[in-house]
C-alpha cells in the first residue's frame, strides 16, 4: 500500500542554501523538509484570481487560485506551513518565548545566490522575485499591500509550447539575482519557482537585512 502524501518526504523542492523561513521552521522542529517542498500555490501571484499565465506563456497549464493576503509566504497552505507567515509576535506566542525571524546580511545591489533541492523537478517555466516596500510593517503578515507591486526579478525559459520543450525546461539547482540597489535595512524576499505543467509555483521567504 502507498504511504499517505503527507508522509511522502520527496515532494518538489525548497531552497536548501541560503536559510529560508522554511529551513528556520525546520531547525525549530515546527515543519519536516516534506513541508517545505511543498509550499505550492498558484503560480499567476501576485495577481488575485486563477487564470491563463500571462503572454507569451499562455501556452502553459493555467493558474489555479494564487495565495490570499496573509498567506503568501507558505504558497496558501493553512496548516502547519502557515508558521512562515507568522509575524514575531504570533512566532513568540507559539513557542512560548521570544522570537524574531534571523535575517540574513546582503548588501545592496548585491548578487543573491541561491541552491535548492528537488525531489520532483517539474518542467519549469522560471522563477520569480518580489520583495517588501520601503516602510513595510514587520508587525503584520506579509500581504500585496507589503510587497512591491512589480517583481524586481523574472528568470523565465523563453521556449513555447512547453509540451515541445520539456527536455529544455529545467528547474535549476544554482540560481542567482541582483538584489535592489534602493534598499535599506530589513525586508522580506519571496522567491517563486513557477512550474510550466501545473497551476502552480512553488514560494520560498527569506529574511534579509540590507546594510
Amino acid at each position: 500500500m502507498n504511504q499517505p502524501q503527507t508522509q511522502n518526504p520527496l515532494r518538489h523542492g525548497r531552497v536548501i542554501t541560503p536559510s529560508s523561513r522554511g529551513a528556520v521552521a525546520i531547525d525549530l522542529g515546527l515543519l519536516g523538509g516534506w513541508q517545505v517542498n511543498e509550499m505550492e500555490g498558484g503560480k499567476n501571484f501576485p495577481a488575485l484570481a486563477a487564470g491563463p499565465f500571462p503572454p507569451p506563456f499562455e501556452t502553459d497549464n493555467p493558474s489555479v487560485t494564487p495565495p490570499a493576503d496573509g498567506f503568501i509566504l507558505s504558497g496558501g497552505k493553512a496548516d502547519a506551513r502557515d508558521c512562515v507567515n507568522f509575524t514575531e509576535q504570533e512566532m513568540s506566542t507559539k513557542l512560548g518565548r521570544a522570537f524574531i525571524w534571523p535575517l540574513l546580511s546582503v548588501d545592496p545591489g548585491q548578487i543573491f545566490r541561491v541552491t535548492w533541492n528537488y525531489t520532483a523537478p517539474h518542467t519549469t517555466r522560471g522563477y520569480r522575485w518580489l520583495i517588501t516596500k520601503d516602510g513595510w510593517d514587520p508587525q503584520q503578515r506579509i500581504s500585496r499591500a507589503q510587497l512591491e507591486a512589480q517583481p524586481f526579478a523574472e528568470d523565465f525559459y523563453p521556449q513555447v509550447p512547453y509540451y515541445s520543450h520539456a527536455n529544455e525546461l529545467k528547474a535549476k539547482v544554482e540560481h542567482e539575482v541582483k538584489l535592489p540597489a534602493n534598499k535599506h535595512g530589513r525586508h522580506v524576499i519571496v522567491l517563486m519557482w513557477i512550474v510550466a505543467n501545473t497551476g502552480n509555483a512553488f514560494y520560498q521567504a527569506f529574511d534579509v537585512d540590507f546594510q
